[in-house]
């Protein structure tokens, strides 16, 4: 990612505030080999207890310095829809999706030919993973205190891919480079692997469930928000009732990030559930002749009279896993 503007002008006009800088990298380097670490263990914890085969398609690590007075996750958010746009565009290997170009081939080829069945999923993949990674960072949108927090997290995304995330921030409160400021370190690292096995053992089904339990972090995660707000202003209200009008502006944009994201993922998610709530409820009623089920009645619902040309991917898709208990295949 790299670092906020101010940050930049200050290393080249002070030597002092480029030592300490130095010294935040080097401490940035641990984490992340740390977090790498966790990551792997997670990775192989996934794989071998499954006993699905596995290859790493792409991954990085990132560590990024924001002084507070310029707080942005817009570098965060740009990285996450470029690498969305090179997947969906099976634009691979390529420098776009770092790490990608050291693939092994059968991995590439692996996935290439699964995307086709879930093309229609990015939306949502996107949606998921920029509501999980700034739902993580938000909790430092306020320079509460000085402790490191770190989190880690794995979801699988679609067509047998699985991210793997990790992130850790600490709020440094030295004021000696900018004045009633503080400096923010965080330390992203993610991987991505593809399994074929996991591509037919993950259905649909499967994948809105685990949106729905992310929808449900983010819910709790803006009540935590609402709660901390509420105690920090009653604080200075006592004690520096000057700072009560900064603090709350500063936990609005918090709020306002993760009620931001929680409602894009909202919507992808409904759209889904819409199309699959439909083929449960109508399925009985449904012209499924083409998977070689055919109705008592002639009295049938045809699926293109249901569905536009999007949601009738996706109900042929979830049919397809009902009947065939989650193979997936493509659908045309």
């Amino acid at each position: 990612m790299g670092r906020s503007k101010s940050i930049d002008e200050k290393i080249k006009d002070d030597e002092k505030f480029r030592e300490f800088m130095n010294k935040l990298a080097d401490e940035a380097k641990l984490e992340e080999d740390r977090i790498a670490a966790q990551i792997d263990a997670v990775v192989k914890k996934q794989y071998e207890d499954n006993g699905w085969d596995h290859g790493r398609l792409f991954g990085n690590r990132q560590s990024d310095y924001q002084n507070y007075s310029e707080w942005s996750l817009t570098r965060v958010n740009n990285i996450i829809d470029s690498l969305g746009k090179s997947l969906s565009g099976g634009d691979f290997p390529s420098k776009k999706l770092p790490g990608s170009e050291e693939a092994p081939k059968s991995t590439i080829e692996a996935t290439k030919e699964f995307l086709g069945v879930f093309a229609g999923d990015y939306s949502l993949i996107i949606a998921r993973v920029q509501a999980l990674i700034s739902g993580i960072l938000s909790q430092f949108s306020v320079a509460s205190d000085a402790s490191r927090k770190t989190a880690l997290r794995d979801m699988p995304l679609s067509g047998g891919l699985h991210l793997f995330f990790g992130s850790s921030g600490m709020v440094y409160t030295n004021n000696t480079f900018f004045s009633n400021q503080f400096i923010g370190t965080f330390q992203i690292v993610f991987e991505v692997y593809m399994s074929v096995d996991e591509a037919r053992a993950i259905s649909l089904q499967q994948i809105l469930v685990a949106t729905d339990k992310e929808l449900t972090i983010l819910n709790q995660l803006i009540i935590d928000i609402r709660e901390e707000q509420a105690k920090s202003l009653k604080k200075i209200l006592k004690e520096t009732p000057q700072d009560y009008a900064s603090t709350y502006a500063t936990y609005k944009v918090a709020l306002d990030m993760v009620k931001l994201d929680r409602d894009e993922l909202l919507q992808q998610y409904s759209k889904y559930k819409q199309v699959v709530d439909t083929v449960e409820s109508l399925y009985d009623k449904l012209d499924l002749s083409e998977f070689s089920i055919h109705a008592n009645s002639g009295d049938t619902l045809s699926l293109p009279a249901l569905f536009n040309e999007w949601e009738l991917q996706l109900a042929k898709r979830y049919i397809h896993e009902k009947v065939n208990q989650g193979q997936p295949h493509e659908v045309h």
